[in-house]
């Protein structure tokens, strides 16, 4: 009996300090950062109003939403029970001079971080009027980068209709905000100064592998995931667009994904944005020799297929634990195929 009880004492103490390990210490996670630990509260909020069960079935007295509705028809499910690492999401803020306004990021960090022991970083851009924290919470995320050992940022973009750059957007008279720059911007350049400086935010205040950045992102995250990982591709050890909006634009563009492997996931059924567009991207990929994996889900529509859906999710982390800088060889070119001659004896 008292075998029994010691080891009982023994299982509750260590799940206690597994517990108070998951707990987020803004303090300690996100030093010299303007963070607060995502509560459940925040986070059923951010969910919205449930049209449907978390598994996809009919909610007691509510019609299944209709897909071919396009964004009347969007399912929505309440947000479950926070998981021991989405309870280490942070919102954070930080002052985007150009913008002269706080922005908003959430942030997950693993607990096996360590300062000084490089980190890989996924840049996770959230869609059309979803914010950062909704991002972050589709299902799987930070349960697969506390897994692998990722940190994920979702930056605002300035606004959740930013665009990320990849449109342009309206204007933006920061200047009468901020007379002192006299500078006037367009949304859609707020939206990229926003992604690309809290990036570089991240490899100040964490140790970031240089050859483990990766970027990823959803419907106009997807646009924005085009648009940047072919303008900055130098940075990205791989790219992940999902159900994007946009694409590649022509060949020409197609030659820039040479610089890193590109997983292209898209609904067949998508009613927002058409599965279409991915398809062209892929084949542009094909003929211009870019390494890429296209999945295309059947039957599936825009978003809940990933939203609550762990197990797709997890393939964007698998892709990305699987590449980096170091092992991607690159475009391969058919004299790299040619064996080197034999010394002359």
């Amino acid at each position: 009996m008292r075998t029994l009880t010691s080891s009982l004492t023994v299982c509750l103490l260590l799940a206690a300090t597994s517990a108070l390990a998951q707990r987020a210490i803004p303090g300690e996670i996100a030093p010299e950062q303007s963070c607060t630990a995502v509560t459940a509260a925040r986070a059923a909020e951010s969910a919205g109003a449930p049209n449907i069960n978390h598994d996809g079935t009919a909610l007691p007295g509510v019609p299944l939403p209709d897909i071919s509705q396009r964004f009347q028809g969007i399912p929505r499910s309440a947000q479950p029970p926070l998981t021991a690492s989405q309870q280490r999401i942070l919102e954070c803020t930080y002052h985007l001079p150009e913008a002269n306004a706080d922005m908003a990021y959430a942030l997950f960090v693993p607990s096996t971080y360590r300062p000084g022991t490089p980190a890989p970083l996924v840049v996770d851009l959230h869609g059309l009027s979803i914010t950062p924290l909704m991002q972050i919470l589709f299902d799987g995320t930070t349960d697969l980068a506390e897994r692998y050992g990722f940190i994920v940022v979702a930056p605002m973009g300035f606004n959740v209709s930013g665009w990320w750059g990849a449109v342009a957007g309206n204007p933006v008279d920061t200047a009468a905000a901020n007379p002192a720059t006299g500078a006037k911007y367009r949304s859609g350049e707020l939206s990229e100064v926003d992604a690309m400086r809290v990036l570089a935010m991240m490899r100040e205040k964490f140790t970031v592998d240089p050859n483990r950045i990766y970027l990823m992102g959803h419907s106009m995250g997807g646009a924005g995931t085009y648009h940047l990982a072919s303008k900055y591709n130098d940075i990205w050890a791989a790219v992940a667009p999902i159900s994007a909006a946009g694409g590649i634009a022509d060949e020409s563009d197609a030659l820039r994904y040479r610089a890193f492997p590109t997983l292209l996931m898209h609904g067949e059924k998508d009613s927002i944005v058409a599965v279409e567009g991915s398809r062209k991207s892929a084949m542009l990929l094909q003929a211009a020799g870019a390494q890429h994996l296209y999945l295309e889900f059947p039957g599936k529509d825009h978003e809940f297929w990933i939203r609550r859906g762990a197990e797709n999710m997890e393939k964007v982390f698998l892709f990305f634990a699987m590449v980096s800088k170091r092992t991607d060889r690159g475009f391969v070119t058919p004299e790299m195929t040619k064996a080197a001659p034999s010394p002359q004896r």
